[in-house]
């Protein structure tokens, strides 16, 4: 099977950043896939990065092999590091992302700096290690050229995750936007499955009281509303407008889950 690379940065669509990566990618793996998850996550925010491709590996193929490079810890010391999981493989900076996609038990080995397979890369550049270091890498992972476990030794004291967990309180689930989409829906890292035992959950954020709908289209248009979303997380929506400029808020805005009156 043709080898799939997926790519999630926070590089954007200026500049030529993207199309060098895919480049080097090519060259050291020729007719290899390559599917950008995402390029629009804020910028130096590994815990969004994490957040997406936490809920949308299982999507891709097995041995489907997903690059992340948000990396304000560029040229830096920050470990390099792959991890094989769920018949998947993921190659990211230590800097709390892969925590969030893996279990504490899945292995992670740190690339190392003697590695053999990295004598035909040239010297990387301080600040541009996507292109340099990741593109290469991704592309022997995903070719089997390389494992994990072959690049460097075990790292067993990784970053830890670069976003908070929902929890629970005395109220219910608080938790907080991780990310705003196309349409202005702000996007929680609060799980469907926290809310089960919650009767009539209300969703509070900004001074805004929620009732948790089934649908989009069970709220009348220019109604802000919450929602459970295809991701399995809860969701504040305007419909049919912009849930995040209505409400002024963006990344990092509290939320609340409580059972209803």
């Amino acid at each position: 099977m043709v080898p799939l690379i997926t790519l999630t940065t926070d590089f954007g669509a200026a500049g030529p950043y993207v199309a060098m990566m895919k480049a080097v990618i090519h060259r050291h793996a020729p007719g290899v896939q390559i599917v950008d998850l995402t390029h629009e996550v804020a910028p130096c925010n590994p815990g969004e990065a994490g957040f997406w491709i936490a809920h949308s590996y299982r999507h891709f193929p097995a041995d489907s092999l997903h690059l992340a490079v948000v990396d304000p810890g560029v040229g830096t010391s920050r470990a390099i590091i792959a991890a094989a999981h769920d018949d998947q493989l993921f190659l990211a900076p230590d800097n709390g992302l892969l925590p969030l996609v893996l279990p504490e038990t899945v292995p992670l080995y740190a690339l190392a700096a003697d590695w053999p397979g990295r004598r035909d890369w040239p010297a990387p550049s301080q600040s541009f290690h996507g292109r340099d270091i990741f593109a290469p890498l991704a592309a022997a992972l995903a070719c089997g050229r390389a494992r994990p476990a072959d690049i460097g030794p075990r790292l067993y004291d990784p970053v830890p995750a670069a976003l908070p967990a929902a929890r629970r309180n005395a109220d219910g689930i608080s938790g907080q936007v991780v990310t705003v989409d196309h349409w202005g829906n702000l996007i929680t890292n609060i799980d469907a499955a926290l809310l089960e035992d919650i009767a009539a959950p209300r969703v509070s954020i900004g001074h805004r009281d929620l009732p948790l709908r089934r649908t989009y289209g069970e709220a009348p248009p220019g109604a802000l509303l919450a929602l459970v979303n295809s991701l399995g997380v809860v969701e504040i929506a305007w419909r049919e407008g912009n849930a995040a400029a209505m409400l002024g808020l963006g990344r990092g805005a509290p939320v609340q889950v409580s059972a209803g009156g």
